[in-house]
């Protein structure tokens, strides 16, 4: 039985499809892990639920949500400002179907995550970049990457988190 290229690319191009009509919720975070733990030890539970809300995320930035555009072979890199610094945070969705099969699907997600002086046009590459890979199906619920990194001698946690379960956001 042989399978022409054009049946192949279909196949393929189908596959992925699917995921099209998936809308997957990104956002870059930075915790202070100094501030970020003081909040947390001192903190008394008052009942006002969004006051409490308020005082936990004391030392912690999160950044706007994005949507990253889901397909083969797809990139969305979104770039901000390292709060109280000249850096740039750079942080990388990458689709693909070719380097992590599994049982299911040979469909992966790779989240990439890196601290630089200059914004980069893919943050899943180069000696600096954290990334990891997931299976990405159906199943594929909630997927982070971050890193440990020293700002002006500070220690913050700086990460990438994409939840892949959500509704698309209302318009």
């Amino acid at each position: 039985m042989r399978i022409s290229a054009a049946t192949l690319l279909l196949l393929l191009t189908v596959g992925f499809a699917h995921g099209q009509t998936r809308v997957n919720r990104c956002h870059v975070f930075v915790v202070d892990v100094k501030t970020s733990g003081k909040a947390i030890n001192s903190f008394r539970e008052t009942g006002n639920v969004t006051a409490d809300a308020k005082r936990l995320s004391t030392g912690q930035k999160m950044f706007p949500e994005f949507h990253p555009r889901i397909g083969e072979e797809e990139l969305t890199t979104k770039t901000y400002k390292f709060p109280g610094s000249n850096l740039i945070i750079s942080a990388s969705v990458y689709y693909t179907d070719e380097s992590m099969a599994s049982s299911q699907t040979n469909n992966s997600m790779l989240l990439g995550i890196v601290v630089s002086r200059r914004a980069r046009s893919d943050a899943t590459v180069g000696l600096d970049a954290v990334f990891a890979e997931v299976t990405y199906n159906d199943g594929t619920d909630t997927v982070r990457v971050h890193r440990h990194t020293r700002v002006n001698g500070r220690l913050f946690i700086v990460g990438v988190e994409c939840r892949c379960k959500e509704n698309p956001p209302s318009q």
